[in-house]
């Protein structure tokens, strides 16, 4: 049984150009990435060297074998370059461009073999190629947040095995590989496997790209881009959805409204490029004692919030106590090596099942009391008191400390 194989290349020719189409369209779109860039023009590769073979009983053997394989080589380079940089965002290994010099050269001295032992060994230089681009795919692009990457992990594998298989079948059966054009079924169909998941791989590098766009939108809609802490917006959404189930639930909420003491100070005396660096620097240690079921978002400026679900008063103290702690003993230092220290001002407030405080009581309590901290000396922590707190920095008076308690006391 027989295939024609210039329809063969030519189909493939056709889905290589219909996938160059669409890199080209994305690339003039909102997919303005250097890794797509690569990939593309990888395909632009792939598209002359199937030109090249389409066009082998019209030119001379050895331009078609070797311009038409180098230029194979050199799409599968570029689609490797891509593929480290997305999922590494490194370039490719060192050891990578001097061996496919080498592949090259080679070809240089298998001019003069015949077909089956040509086609043998450059499989396996393909294959082989493309080896560390699929394994890096599938053991490190495997769990990436865009699982379009698993599907391009999967067709590059199926390419390397085809690939494989065919080197080695054309090692065994040279009978089969009397020349390009021999049109005999397995062969081709090997052929058309390799080239179609190759290319199956391309148009799923396109949908993990948009899928990372995507992703990148959504986490600039709802996290804050200095310190990655969750935006204002999203925090009150997150307030609100587990104030309801810590009451479904019978479980209480703790929340905390945190502002750097003196932060206009730090912006006038160092810079806002050192007030930037304190922001982050507050935000990671403020993260790093928290659990991973807990909210932590910059509300604007200086200040933040911590929703704290399922925990009670003398938890929420101990848990704000910690980060006033942690703070306090944080050091950092300006591009000029000058130290900057900062303390924190907390107000808790805490909200049993059956309370039926709403979100935005919640906040105008945990605000009143960080009124009251920053009144009563800063670097302490305030637990809201709902009679005290009923109203939230008052216009035009400056309360006195009560007799609340205060961080540094507890037990």
């Amino acid at each position: 049984m027989k295939i024609d194989i210039p329809t063969l290349l030519l189909t493939l020719f056709a889905g290589f150009l219909l996938l160059s189409l669409q890199l080209w369209i994305a690339l003039r779109g909102a997919l303005r990435q250097p890794e797509l860039r690569t990939w593309a023009q990888g395909s632009a590769a792939m598209l002359a060297g199937f030109g090249m073979l389409f066009l082998r009983p019209w030119t001379p053997l050895w331009m078609s074998a070797l311009v038409g394989n180098c230029l194979f080589f050199l799409s599968i380079s570029l689609y490797t370059k891509a593929i480290f940089r997305y999922v590494l965002d490194h370039p490719l290994p060192r050891w990578y461009l001097p061996t496919v010099g080498l592949f090259c050269i080679a070809l240089l001295g298998m001019q003069h073999w015949v077909f089956q032992q040509r086609t043998a060994v450059v499989s396996f230089m393909l294959a082989l190629m493309l080896t560390p681009a699929t394994l890096l795919t599938l053991i490190r692009g495997w769990g990436n947040v865009a699982g379009a990457m698993r599907n391009v992990g999967l067709m590059m594998g199926l390419t390397c095995l085809a690939m494989y298989a065919r080197g080695f079948d054309a090692s065994l059966r040279p009978q089969q590989y009397a020349e390009l054009m021999a049109g005999d079924l397995g062969p081709g169909l090997v052929l058309l496997l390799s080239f179609l998941c190759l290319m199956g791989a391309g148009f799923g590098f396109v949908l993990a790209c948009f899928e990372r766009v995507a992703l990148r939108m959504e986490e600039l809609a709802t996290h804050d881009g200095l310190t990655g802490c969750l935006n204002r917006v999203t925090t009150d959404t997150l307030l609100a959805h587990t104030l309801e189930r810590g009451r479904r639930e019978g479980s209480p909420l703790s929340f905390c409204l945190l502002d750097i003491d003196h932060f206009k100070c730090v912006n006038d005396q160092f810079g806002h490029q050192a007030g930037d660096m304190v922001l982050r620097g507050f935000a990671q240690a403020v993260r790093s004692r928290l659990r991973a079921s807990d909210v932590f978002g910059r509300m604007g400026g200086e200040e933040f919030a911590l929703v704290l679900p399922a925990t009670d008063g003398p938890g929420a103290l101990r848990l704000a106590e910690l980060v006033r702690q942690t703070i306090e003993q944080m050091a950092l230092a300006d591009e000029q090596g000058r130290q900057i220290r900062v303390t924190v001002s907390i107000g808790v407030v805490v909200a049993a099942s059956d309370s039926g405080l709403s979100a935005t009581r919640l906040y105008m309590l945990a605000d009143g009391a960080l009124y009251r901290a920053k009144h009563g000396g800063r670097n302490r922590v305030m637990l809201a008191d709902e009679a005290s707190d009923a109203l939230a920095r008052p216009a035009g008076t400056i309360e006195k400390p009560s007799s609340e308690t205060v961080a540094g006391n507890f037990s």
